[in-house]
Parts: structure tokens; sequence; C-alpha cells
């Protein structure tokens, strides 16, 4: 690819990168060919539709795509939009990139030198107390195995040296740890027991991993000694056994004679971050969750003076808090969106490496972030800093997840509608249960699909690859809506088109399109993370209105909408109505914690519970509070997600089939 120099920055096309003397900044891929197809026809307006065209061939139409590209361009450019010295903005024509001419140089040339010498004299007085406050920006480009079976690799955990890699592998339940010495890539066993295995964690000193074992429906934290001279497992123990917790931590962190994670208490589902003394064998709760908050994922610092921690707060809504061990304190680093899948720590201590799906993103302690760009299509999960910060070894997997149907009337036979290698999941009936519309991550994109009489039709490609909030159909089959955190998308099956309606609310759910008015339904989780809601959403105004309640953790588990579009909603045991007051009243109550979803039609409630090995419907009339019961067996190892709206077909997802394997990128 090109390397070429717009005013004073170098522009590395390979490495997506815009620099200059005392500046980097990675871009995206798609935001470097926007600067690429502008560079080509510099000094002429290209389009919007141009643009578009060369960078996203296949994709419908979408200015929105374009904007936001050019946006990023002039953040990385360093310029402002109202007066911009490289990037022109032709109203209704286009863009244009301008050249830094001949006179504006010798005036940059000027300026840079009349501070050159005062630049100088600071660097020489300071240079030999400076330490970096963010690691050098690294350029990752090549993406290398590390995996030697053709057995899954995962829970990978690099020993502090860098020379020794802990990881499981085998399949769930029949799994073992192994460490390969990097350098030789020799492999020794550690492990006897075939069993499951996670969250391993290396000791200080680089002699012991601890590590989690389930076996027979119970967690074992244990530690394994390792005489690395002799390259082989010495003495096993168990240090603790869990009864009423389990350890939800990726890994555990090992310092001094303290480990570290976070754990979730199986009666309320709470999380806290706890230590563990392996002397005393005393464990100590650190820090619990609060409301809404739900602890996944610690990393301790390499001095061990502060745990990072990655904590869902809010419907896509993600935040970074570092706690300090010794005075309690706790700082908000950061809130971001599209999950954490990983998190450790830059070697200086200044910065966190952050696992997203299919990106990496790097993460200093001021909240800045960096995007660390390469080619890849598979979820990454704890990716990890080699010491000397040259590369970057983490876990890639692939997971398979397809779509089954089943029909009340030949309960037996299990029907296989979508089968692909990726993520298919999602399916909503249309109307008149007839055909689908489902999401599929395909090739790390997730776009929607319809399955129609045997055939699957891409009918939005999402080229921004948004994460995506539900799936509505219009009451006419016509159209099918769904949604980013900002921006709804109408969908028209007939044309292929599509328009992006942006609003300025919080990410909700898309549930059910409304009978006689212009409105969606939608669950909302309220912008400070700690009430739930069912909300009308308005298509003509562009407005939510949320309907509360008073309970803890309202939670919407199924929604639907009567021929009246009079709300119901349900949380885990009850069935709730919003009447015409727009008071929330319980009107069905079930015996245990079972339901999964509800539906309404005709003054007929028809509510699904979920209950060992079958699933029970319960049909219950409104007007008469008369009841009819029946049940399907719930096929092994598939999750119902969907039902025909007569109830007589059901889509259910297969157990998803992960494949995994440990990369490095350097």
């Amino acid at each position: 690819m090109a390397r070429y120099r717009i005013g004073k920055f170098v522009i590395d096309e390979s490495r997506c990168l815009i620099s200059s003397q005392d500046y980097k900044q990675i871009v995206e891929p798609k935001v470097m060919d926007v600067l690429h197809t502008l560079y080509l026809n510099k000094g002429e307006v290209v389009s919007q539709e141009v643009i578009f065209a060369k960078v996203w061939p296949n994709a419908t139409y979408n200015p929105s795509s374009v904007q936001r590209c050019i946006a990023l361009l002039r953040k990385a450019l360093q310029e402002d939009a109202k007066n911009p010295q490289f990037i022109i903005t032709h109203p209704k024509r286009g863009y244009s990139l301008e050249k830094v001419t001949q006179e504006q140089s010798k005036k940059l040339k000027a300026q840079h030198l009349g501070l050159l010498f005062v630049l100088l004299v600071s660097f020489i007085a300071i240079a030999w107390q400076l330490v970096p406050k963010q690691q050098d920006t690294a350029h990752f480009t090549q993406l290398m195995p590390l995996t030697s079976s053709e057995l899954n690799e995962a829970n990978l955990s690099l020993s502090h040296s860098g020379k020794y890699l802990a990881f499981v592998r085998g399949n769930k339940g029949s799994q073992q740890i192994w460490i390969k010495e990097l350098a030789s890539e020799r492999e020794v066993r550690l492990t006897e027991d075939a069993a499951s295995y996670y969250a391993l964690g290396w000791s200080t000193s680089d002699n012991a991993i601890a590590f989690v074992k389930s076996a027979e429906q119970k967690q074992h934290l244990n530690t394994i000694s390792i005489d690395l001279s002799k390259f082989q497992p010495l003495e096993q123990a168990t240090v603790s056994v869990f009864n009423d917790t389990v350890v939800t931590s990726h890994h555990i962190d090992w310092h001094a004679d303290k480990l570290y994670y976070i754990e979730k208490d199986k009666l309320h589902n709470d999380t806290r971050l706890v230590s563990l003394n392996l002397e005393s064998k005393q464990k100590a709760h650190l820090l619990a969750a609060t409301q809404q908050d739900w602890l996944l994922v610690n990393a301790l610092s390499k001095d061990g003076s502060k745990v990072a921690m990655g904590i869902e707060a809010g419907q896509n809504k993600y935040r970074i808090d570092v706690f300090e061990l010794a005075s309690k304190e706790i700082q908000t680093i950061a809130i971001i969106e599209n999950g954490i899948q990983g998190l450790s720590w830059h070697p200086n201590n200044q910065a966190l490496l952050i696992s997203q799906r299919n990106q990496l993103v790097n993460l200093d302690l001021d909240g800045e972030q960096q995007l660390i760009s390469f080619n890849n299509y598979q979820i990454i999960r704890d990716a990890q800093y080699t010491p000397d910060a040259e590369a970057i070894l983490m876990e890639l997997v692939n997971v398979d997840v397809d779509i089954v149907s089943q029909t009340r009337a030949n309960p037996d036979k299990l029907t296989k509608l979508v089968d692909t290698s990726s993520i298919d999941f999602l399916p909503v009936f249309s109307p008149d249960s007839t055909k689908f519309v489902f999401e599929s991550h395909r090739f790390g994109l997730k776009q929607l699909f319809l399955y129609d009489s045997g055939k699957q039709t891409r009918i939005f490609a999402n080229p921004d690859n948004h994460e995506l909030f539900g799936i509505v159909w219009s009451q006419d089959a016509r159209l099918v809506y769904t949604a980013s955190k900002d921006t709804l998308f109408k969908i028209d099956l007939n044309s292929g088109t599509y328009e992006t309606i942006p609003h300025g609310n919080h990410s909700f759910y898309l549930r059910e399109m409304y009978h006689n008015e212009d409105a969606i339904l939608v669950s909302y989780r309220a912008e400070d993370g700690q009430t739930f809601h069912p909300a009308k959403f308005d298509l003509t105004s562009l407005t939510l209105t949320p309907f509360t309640g008073s309970r803890k953790r309202l939670s919407c588990y199924g929604m639907d909408l009567d021929e009246q579009d009079q709300i119901y909603f349900s949380n885990s045991n009850e069935v709730f109505r919003v009447n015409t007051r727009g008071d929330i009243e319980t009107v069905w109550q079930a015996a245990s914690n079972d339901i999964i979803g509800i539906s309404v039609s005709n003054q007929q409630l028809a509510v699904t519970m979920e209950h060992a090995d079958t699933i029970n419907f319960q049909r219950i009339d409104l007007a008469t509070a008369e009841t009819e019961s029946w049940q399907l067996t719930q096929p092994k190892q598939h999750m119902l997600i969907n039902s025909a709206h007569d109830l007589k077909e059901f889509l259910y997802l297969t157990e998803p089939y992960r494949t995994r394997k440990l990369v490095k990128l350097q």
C-alpha cells in the first residue's frame, strides 16, 4: 500500500497509521480507504456517492458512513472542521483533499524552526528524568499461530518472565493444563485428571500456577508447583472448594501470598472482587458490585498495587475502573461499548489492553483509547502483552450456532434451517409466521438475513458493523427495523434499501411493533444503569417514553402488545400489564422462576416457561381466567429462542460449537 505525506503528517496505509514527529494515530481500515480515495483525486471534488462506492462496493448507499470517516480523518489530521487545512467540504458536492501549498509549507517550516531551539533545550534539560506515560506505539502486522495441536487450546496465561505459556488443551470436561517454553516450543502436561480447567495464573516467581478445576458439579481452586529446570510438574494442592459461590474471572492474579479473582454468589448472582491468603486460607471481600453493575474481568497491575476491572454497567455499556488496594479508592478510567472479552496491563503499568470481540484497544490511565488494527474475523479473548511489549498473545475463538425448527404437530422431528460456520441467532417471525429475519455474524460482520421458503437472503449488510439491538417487523410485513446504540435502521424488503433514523436517546432493544401507532415497543435501561423499563419509541417524534416501576431490577424477560396496544411484560415469575392509567399491575404469577417469554392475542395470554428438559406452555383467558396447559420436550443442548405467533412452530439455537486457538500478534 501507499506511503505519502499530507502536510506534516506521514500516511502509512499498510499500518493504517497517520504520524508526525511528535504524534501517532492508528485509524480504522475504512477510514484509511476514504483517505486513499481522496488522495488519488487530490485537488478534485469527490462526491459522497463516489467515495461510498469505492470503499463499500457491495453495500447500500449510506452517506453517514462517509461523514463519520471524514470526521475521524479530520480528528486524526488534527484539523478543525470549521477551518480545515486539508479536507475541504463542498456543500452538496462532496469533499476534496487539498495539497499544502509551497507558501504554506515555508510558513509552517519557519514556525517549526522558531520552536526548535526551545524544544531542544527543554528536551536536554528533562530527558534524563522523563518517563513515558504511555508505551511507544507498536505496529502489529503479523499474526502467527502458537497452537500446536488440533485440539482446542484456550485460557492462556503468560509467565512474568515471558518465557513460558500456560494454557488449557481439549474440550470442556476432558481438558488438561499444559505449559509451553516459547523459545524451544517444548511442552509438558501439568495435570493428570481430565476435567474442565480455567482461570490460570502464574505466581510472581513463575514457579507455580493457580487454576480452577470443575468436576462433578464442584469447583476447586488449586495450585501446582513446577520445576522449570527439569520442566516437570511437582506438588499440587487444593486451596479452596466453592460451595455457595463460583469463580467467574478469566484468570487468577497471584501476587506474593495472595490470589485475586472475581466470584459470583450462586443464590443472588451478585459479583465481587476477592482476595485469598494462601497461608491462612482466609478470603477477603475487596469490592462488591452494586445495583446493575456486574464484574466481568479483572487484572492486577505488575507491581501488585491496583486492580483494573471490566464492569457491565447497562445495556451495551461497560466501565473500566481501577481499584487501589491500599487506599480502597476507585477511579473510572473509561466507559466503552460492545463488550469486554479480556483485560490486562501493559508492562509499564500505565495502560490497559482490552479485548473486544474482534478488536484490541489500548487504554491509558487518562482514558485515551487507541485501536490496535489487524485483520481479524474471530472473537478475541484475554489478549496480553509480552514483557517487552513487542508482541501480543491472545486466544481467537470461532463460534458456530445454528437455527433449528421444531413443530407442535411433529415434536420429535428437528429440522436445521440455518447451518453455517458462524453465529446465526435472534430469529424473529413475520406477522404471519411464514418466514423470519435473523442476525448472522459472518466474516466478522453483524448482518441481517431473511429466511423464506428454505432460502437465505441478506437484507442488511451493516457496512459500519454496528452492534445491533433487536429486530421487529411492520404489521404489513413490508418493513423490518433494527437498531444500533443511537440509530434506527428501516429496511424495505421489497426494494432492498434502508433508511437511517438517528435519535438522541440512550440505547434500547426493539421488541414489538405497535398496531395502531407509528411506534415500537422497546426495553430500555435508563442512563443511570439502575432501572430497566418497557418503553415506547415514537417513530414520528423520535421520543422515548419509559414505563417505570418500583420493583427492584425490573427485568423485561418477555414483552408483547395486544390489539389495542396495551403493554404486557414479564420478569422470571410474574406477568405485568401497563393499564390505561399508565400504572403497572400484575396479571399472572408463576409458581417458580421459569418464565422465558409471553405473547398476547384476542385476550389470550400465552406464557412460555422452561423447566428441566421441558418447555411448558400456559394459556390464560384474561376475561374468564380459564387456563390451558401443555408441554414439549426440549431438544438436548438446544435453547428455545422464538415461537410462531400461533405457537405451532418453535425455533431453537444449537449449543455453541467453539474452535479455539492461540496466536501471537507482532
